[in-house]
């Protein structure tokens, strides 16, 4: 069972995206991803003339925060 995630990436003026490989292509599918705004914001301002972008996908997996996951973990032990 899967879920739509919000994420966010980095688009310049003409509409490509940030990849992983930090330079701008059409390929939103290797779009570098950000799971919090203000990180791609932070990530943004390295690259004048860009913007944030904000996007839902389909994940199999849902987001889990990290303090969750330790929560859990203590939890169960």
């Amino acid at each position: 069972m899967g879920t739509m995630v919000t994420r966010y990436r980095i688009e310049d003026e003409v509409g490509r995206v940030l990849t992983n490989e930090y330079f701008f292509s059409y390929e939103t599918d290797d779009a570098l991803q950000f799971r919090c705004e203000d990180e791609a914001s932070e990530e943004a301002r390295s690259f004048p003339g860009t913007t944030v972008e904000r996007f839902q996908r389909y994940s199999t997996f849902p987001d889990f925060f990290a303090s969750e996951a330790l929560s859990i973990e203590r939890s169960a032990a």
